[in-house]
């Protein structure tokens, strides 16, 4: 029988012994030998993922955005071809992966046999100065509140009530937040394969994905045709008609007819009068990705194979 990794940690969301006892016997009744291996570090997933890529036919995460962030950064460090399937099981406060997977959140159980039993696509992995995203990297206004708010007792769990109740208290505590960087936006220069634009901004997003924070960003995304979608917002208007988009347009903020807001398969961006002083947002996780030349590349070079429950209503 194939072996199936189910790697998890005990003290997160979603690993209370009921579930967990569930998700196992899920894996079972697919017919695969469950391994259950605890994460006793961070970045668990990424100092094990060679090893656990030659033992393993499927490894299964479980857990948040983060955790997929570093399987995703595990496989593109690999040093030969990837072996295992990758799949993960959203068990986290938000959980964006789950609809860009077709697997339902909070539903452990049911999203491992919708994974196992699901089908298997070629993704890509889009990489910021070569570290990977799974689906978005941030960096702005209110960018940080994500990461930010595991560092505080504010993190409950509410689901994304906690982010919401956590990032309208720190709008009016933290200027570095939102006030300090309207009235003093990023000027930058991105850079695509057919153009060059300098102009002012104040939140930056890439993303390859159908949703973030549980807002529609590009229900029709196509995460396995190497390219992926940016947004540039140059001020607090821009911003509130890119999320109201996202509630009212079928194609999601990629409706908006903003040429700031594009689909590309090359981006290098360049801040010219100061750098966020948070790091950048990948996938919920704080990393230190721009380089001493102030600039981060953004492509896509590397696919991950990964488990995609079959669409689902």
């Amino acid at each position: 029988m194939k072996k199936c990794a189910l790697v998890y940690n005990k003290n997160s969301s979603g690993c209370k012994e009921k579930v967990f006892n569930a998700v196992v016997q899920e894996i079972k009744d697919s017919g695969y030998i469950p391994v259950p291996i605890n994460s006793d570090h961070q970045n668990f997933l990424i100092d094990s993922m060679q090893d656990l890529n030659e033992e393993f036919d499927i490894i299964l995460s479980m857990g948040g955005d983060g955790t997929v962030n570093k399987a995703y950064e595990g496989f593109n460090r690999l040093k030969n071809e990837q072996k295992a399937l990758y799949g993960h099981i959203p068990t986290g406060t938000t959980n964006d992966m789950g609809p860009n997977t077709n697997t339902p959140r909070y539903l452990p159980k049911i999203a491992t046999r919708l994974l196992l039993h699901g089908i298997i696509e070629e993704r890509d992995i889009v990489t910021l100065n070569d570290r990977a995203i799974a689906y978005v990297g941030a960096m702005g206004v209110l960018a940080p509140v994500t990461y930010l708010i595991d560092e505080s007792d504010d993190k409950k769990d509410a689901g994304t009530f906690s982010y919401i109740r956590y990032g309208a208290s720190q709008f009016f505590k933290n200027p570095e937040l939102y006030k300090n960087i309207v009235n003093n936006p990023y000027n930058i220069t991105y850079q695509t394969k057919n153009n060059e634009i300098n102009t002012d901004a104040i939140f930056i997003a890439i993303f390859n994905a159908k949703s973030f924070a549980n807002l529609k960003i590009n229900p029709f995304a196509d995460m396995t045709n190497g390219t992926f979608d940016v947004a540039i917002v140059h001020n607090p208007k821009e911003l509130l008609s890119l999320i109201a988009s996202t509630f009212v347009l079928e194609e999601g903020c990629m409706g908006s007819k903003k040429d700031s807001i594009f689909t590309t398969d090359y981006l290098k961006l360049t801040f010219e009068n100061k750098t966020p002083i948070y790091p950048v947002n990948c996938d919920g996780d704080a990393i230190d990705i721009l380089n001493s030349s102030n600039t981060i590349e953004v492509k896509t070079n590397k696919k991950i194979k990964q488990l995609v429950g079959r669409k689902f209503r």
